[in-house]
């Protein structure tokens, strides 16, 4: 994974001069190589120089976007939260896992574009997060070490046409493609503590928009084999949803993106 890390860094070397699309590949190379880093591998060398690289890219993407276009920050790669005029606004409130993501319940969000955002908080032991995705369909958040290698550890959950929700921990060996089954399928176990998903019709009979909703608490280490441990700093994750309630069907949506654990 190095090799890639420091490909990343070379071409981030050439693409600084291209304001605003210059600074997904020196960000995706800096978070990817700091994570590969974090894990302490054997050969370390490729992956320094790739960050660096990235480091040195990042920094020229910036500074030429902002000579360039003087104005709002762009929103690259979904690491910063958009503008959704509808987003909660901060403040203390008791998390619970009921399928509604009220103000103030999570310190964080992203606002991740297609319809979907994601918030979370964490403390010592566990993390607390929710979903809200504009569809009647599945959701789904996929912890994963690295863009299209290594495992995936999925939580994806919708609700029936009674609806009651239904929410699963699933492990695939290999991204993307790889094959996914059921924790408790494979030996280990569902490290959902708490959990919800839920259904949010349209508020007014004219509106079209409905939401999906799912909340869940996990450990940030489950100590189970089938699930990645969250670390302090930058994670990779996926999200995607569905037009279906059936999980197997194809992703109307998906993409990537960074969530901070603090």
């Amino acid at each position: 994974m190095g090799g890639e890390v420091l490909v990343l860094g070379i071409i981030a070397m050439g693409t600084w001069l291209i304001p605003f699309f210059g600074l997904p590949v020196p960000i995706i190379g800096l978070v990817w190589g700091i994570m590969i880093l974090r894990r302490r591998p054997a050969k370390k060398g490729m992956t320094i120089s790739g960050v660096i690289l990235s480091s040195i890219g990042l920094f020229l993407a910036v500074s030429y976007t902002i000579i360039t276009v003087i104005g709002g920050q762009p929103d690259i790669i979904n690491l910063n939260p958009g503008g959704d005029s509808n987003l909660p606004p901060p403040g203390p409130v008791d998390w619970e896992a009921d399928g509604d993501i009220s103000a103030g319940e999570y310190e964080n969000y992203l606002s991740l574009g297609s319809g979907l955002q994601i918030y979370w908080k964490n403390d010592g032991q566990f993390i607390y997060a929710g979903v809200q995705a504009t569809t009647e369909g599945w959701v789904s958040v996929g912890f994963i070490d690295a863009l299209r290698s290594g495992p995936k550890d999925l939580i994806i959950g919708y609700t029936d046409d009674t609806g009651v929700g239904h929410i699963y921990d699933r492990w695939a060996a290999t991204q993307p493609g790889g094959s996914f089954q059921d924790d408790e399928q494979l030996g280990g176990q569902k490290s959902l503590l708490e959990w919800a998903v839920a259904y949010v019709p349209p508020v007014e009979e004219e509106e079209e928009v409905a939401f999906t909703v799912m909340e869940f608490r996990r450990r940030l280490n489950t100590g189970d084999a089938y699930d990645l441990q969250l670390l302090t700093g930058p994670n990779l994750f996926t999200w995607a949803y569905g037009y279906s309630d059936d999980i197997n069907t194809g992703a109307a949506e998906s993409g990537y993106g960074v969530l901070e654990i603090k």
